[in-house]
């Protein structure tokens, strides 16, 4: 019993090893608050790091216009009938954008490579970025994780 005792205190006594920052980015997050863009007034989005290194982000206010379009027949009708004015009320508002990720361990930063975006010029960059417990900041932005 003793020698049980003994081992179980050194097993409790070791340090415990840090998550990498990295590893504490992996996962699905939530827009809590954001600044400096169209989507920040009435923030709803979801920003997805995985494990891989691929990430997706979708912004679309909550506020948004609906679409107006009289007796559609399904969502390609409403898409094809949608005025220019209606289209632009909507992507105003509207971010969206995928591809790859990676960190920077030592300069706490993360730095996003798109493959694809809702703007076509749209460059990827390095932003700097912190975890706190379920709290992730990202430059402006500040997200909490998805749990279920």
């Amino acid at each position: 019993m003793f020698y049980i005792i003994v081992i179980l205190a050194g097993i409790f006594a070791m340090p415990v090893q840090a998550q990498s920052l990295r590893d504490q980015l992996v996962g699905a997050w939530s827009l809590v608050s954001c600044a400096n863009a169209p989507w920040c007034a009435n923030p709803n989005g979801i920003h997805i790091l995985d494990a891989s290194g691929h990430y997706a982000t979708i912004n679309a206010p909550l506020d948004r216009p609906a679409i107006i379009v009289s007796n559609p027949q399904n969502l390609t009708d409403v898409r094809s009938r949608t005025s220019p004015e209606q289209y632009k009320a909507i992507a105003m508002g509207f971010q969206a954008n995928f591809g790859t990720w990676s960190v920077d361990e030592a300069d706490k930063t993360i730095a996003y490579h798109f493959d694809g975006s809702l703007y076509p010029n749209a460059q990827g960059g390095q932003v700097a970025v912190s975890v706190s417990g379920d709290e992730l900041t990202i430059g402006t932005s500040v997200w909490r994780r998805i749990t279920k």
